[in-house]
């Protein structure tokens, strides 16, 4: 891997904030940590910083908030841990400030969980003259492409680290050394002390990964694909590498010309999930077992929007894609349809459109005739073609079930194609009710 020390100082200095972050610090014994260091090594763009002193950093972390009009907040207070949150565009950056998690940087630096990230930069004085700290060679581990542990009690002292080396080795494509391999494995069972919240934010983050196969390779490797998603995930393992890939292409081919169905992919669901990788988590388990992704969107506590969606593209069953089969081919014949599953029609149709079964008499070109369709629509609630006033007055229904029941058989017959206009729903049900007599 291509490393750049001399120019890691012009790569921070590009990082929003940085300057003002280096003035606050300047006569304090304050510290660059982890994976800014790393990334600013080797090119990658630098957004979130990590800051450790020797002294209580919350007045320096207040006052930055301030300066640069971002959001203060705690971490961990006990440990004296917060963090600043700005928005920059349409983008979110971190900018955390702690305490040595031991009584001095090398002590702190020994404690962490990969050497490529054991890494610091003094945040006092000129940075182009600026020493780096690294205690366990984690230039030379970057330089060789090798992720290694920095010491045998990493992944005991927090297993989360198992699926956060998988992580990085997929993302800054890195070999995982045999020996850290070999501890992982050992202590994969430990993931069963880990908070769900961790473990679900490492996993979207491997998934959304342009190298998701090599992650999903990876998890094999040390064992955390088994531990998470059942002793399927390894005889499947061919056939999930895949999948990603295809959807994607699938989605591009799909959206092309219509920027609506990449801006809904990109949509976040909840905090670290967008639409693109709550498919992709989705589909992926559901190739293993139908009802795992609804089990693990349960033991994994998403939102409720989340689950919703979960259970949505889990039940395209045969007989869903056969109803959509014989949608009437308008915008509010989707929308009712998509109501139906409490989904989003652009997200529901992503979903279709990598549906996998034998027996699919539409193809993706058919799907594509509804892209102009769906493009149209709004996120505003459809208005049934008839009203409750009406239906007391005409029909005499009573509000209540008896009313809903009516208002569903229009919209089921809207689906079809039976009726179009308000005209025709009238007669619609003015003919049900009479021939029910």
């Amino acid at each position: 891997m291509q490393v750049a020390f001399d120019k890691l100082s012009d790569v921070l200095h590009c990082c929003p904030h940085f300057d003002r972050l280096l003035t606050l610090c300047a006569t304090k014994d304050a510290y660059l940590v982890g994976g800014a260091i790393r990334d600013g090594l080797i090119g990658r763009p630098v957004a979130d910083l990590d800051m450790v002193s020797a002294s209580d950093p919350t007045p320096i972390a207040k006052l930055f908030a301030r300066q640069i009009g971002g959001h203060w907040f705690w971490l961990d207070k006990e440990r004296l841990q917060s963090r600043v949150v700005v928005h920059q565009g349409g983008d979110g950056l971190h900018y955390d400030f702690a305490l040595f998690r031991a009584p001095d940087l090398e002590s702190d630096l020994l404690d962490r969980d990969f050497t490529i990230n054991a890494l610091a930069l003094p945040l006092s004085g000129d940075q182009s003259g600026a020493t780096l700290v690294d205690p366990c060679c984690g230039l030379k581990d970057l330089q060789q492409g090798s992720l290694r542990m920095v010491g045998k009690n990493s992944f005991a002292d927090d297993p989360l680290r198992i699926i956060k080396g998988v992580r990085h080795a997929t993302s800054l494509g890195l070999k995982i050394e045999a020996a850290t391999q070999r501890t992982m494995q050992t202590e994969v069972e430990g993931l069963d002390s880990v908070a769900p919240e961790r473990i679900r934010l490492e996993i979207w983050k491997t998934l959304a990964s342009e190298y998701v196969e090599r992650g999903l390779q990876l998890l094999r490797e040390v064992g955390a694909g088994e531990k998470l998603f059942g002793s399927s995930f390894v005889s499947l393992i061919e056939k999930l590498k895949v999948q990603p890939a295809s959807h994607r292409d699938v989605w591009h081919q799909l959206g092309q010309g219509y920027s609506i169905f990449n801006d809904c992919l990109a949509q976040e669901v909840e905090q670290g999930l967008s639409n693109e990788t709550l498919l992709i988590w989705t589909l992926l388990l559901a190739s293993i077992d139908r009802d795992l992704p609804i089990h693990l969107a349960e033991k994994w506590r998403l939102s409720r929007k989340a689950r919703a969606n979960i259970v949505a593209i889990t039940g395209l069953d045969q007989n869903a894609l056969n109803e959509f089969a014989t949608i009437a081919r308008n915008e509010r014949a989707l929308s009712w349809w998509a109501d139906g599953y409490r989904i989003d029609p652009k997200l529901l149709l992503l979903a279709i459109a990598v549906a996998c079964s034998p027996d699919i008499t539409f193809t993706l070109e058919d799907i594509q005739t509804w892209v102009p369709l769906v493009a149209r629509l709004n996120d505003q609630r459809l208005n049934d073609l008839v009203d409750g006033h009406w239906l007391r007055k005409e029909l005499l229904l009573k509000d209540g079930p008896e009313m809903t029941k009516a208002l569903q058989r229009l919209r089921n017959a809207e689906i079809i194609g039976q009726v179009s206009s308000q005209k025709e729903a009238r007669m619609f049900l003015r003919q049900y009710y009479q021939n029910r007599d």
